[in-house]
């Protein structure tokens, strides 16, 4: 037989075998590709899952923080107004006293001469921080002998840099936290500002008042404070997460009727994780918080959660 002939008749069977397979793999596969047919639109999802945010009114604080050091709001040292030895030490160290009571008592005898002892009287209402001598020592009224604070109140120095002094007045709220108590938030107010500016720091030192009534605050600790500079108590508030840049805009992708419509709010304040809205945005909104990177203006896209 010619090669000519065998040429063909391999190939009419590579043809033959290539539609039987063919009607094989139609009749298999038949209702999937009528169904595929009827309806497109149900199988071919093109949408993009989204979670929204919906925009809601709430309580925002613009806010400067900074750390602080806890100190009495009173703390005193209480002299002798003779010299002598002491003779008898009647208060101890956290001992409370008592305007006027009796702390210790000085004996100025000296050879020949005999006095009644000379008693020590706390100046104020208070606890004993600290006894600065001890039984026999000899004292003259250039040395104290207690350190007495009231810790009723409390205040918390804090250092304000130069370019936020501006901002900074007398009464304004603060809220304060400690590492005491990480659950607990204590709240005062600003109620001495330094009338100089730090030549080295360059910061200016204000304190911060606190009732301690329950003297939880003790002298010494550690705290974070926000100076509330300025409070919204009905502001449209969104997820922080929300604001994507868009070609250098800081822009949010709203859900509308199935689709992504991009907007560019108008921000006020931020707090933590969200953001005051003035303008651009209203109450009840979808706001795309999840997906929005994925998405352009006009997509669709499917909402899988709403958040609150």
């Amino acid at each position: 037989m010619k090669k000519w002939l065998k040429t063909i008749i391999i190939i009419f069977i590579i043809i033959i075998a290539i539609g039987i397979l063919g009607g094989v793999a139609f009749y298999r596969y038949r209702e999937k590709i009528e169904l595929i047919l009827k309806r497109p639109d149900e199988i071919l999802d093109i949408s993009t899952p989204v979670v929204v945010y919906k925009a809601g009114l709430g309580l925002i604080n613009e806010s400067l923080i900074l750390n602080g050091d806890v100190v009495p709001e009173t703390e005193v040292n209480i002299y002798s107004t003779v010299p002598g030895k002491i003779k008898d030490i009647l208060a101890r160290d956290g001992d409370e006293v008592a305007k006027g009571s009796v702390l210790a008592f000085i004996d100025r005898s000296e050879a020949g001469l005999t006095f009644a002892p000379t008693p020590i009287e706390s100046t104020i209402d208070g606890i004993v921080k600290k006894v600065l001598m001890e039984n026999g020592d000899y004292v003259t009224p250039q040395l104290p002998l207690f350190q007495i604070i009231n810790i009723n109140y409390v205040e918390v120095v804090v250092h304000i840099s130069e370019k936020d002094i501006s901002r900074i007045k007398q009464g304004i709220e603060t809220e304060i936290t400690v590492v005491s108590y990480p659950n607990k938030t204590f709240y005062g107010k600003v109620s001495k500002i330094s009338p100089v500016v730090d030549p080295v720091s360059r910061t200016l030192e204000a304190r911060i008042l606190i009732n301690n009534s329950r003297r939880m605050l003790k002298p010494g600790m550690f705290g974070e404070v926000r100076i509330i500079l300025r409070r919204r108590n009905d502001a449209l508030i969104i997820p922080l997460s929300a604001v994507i840049d868009r070609d250098g805009r800081n822009v949010v992708f709203i859900e509308e009727e199935g689709r992504a419509v991009q907007v560019e709010p108008l921000f006020d304040i931020r707090e933590g994780n969200t953001i005051s809205v003035l303008e651009g945005l209203v109450q009840g909104q979808n706001v795309i918080v999840i997906g929005q990177h994925n998405v352009s203006s006009g997509d669709m896209v499917t909402i899988t959660e709403v958040l609150e």
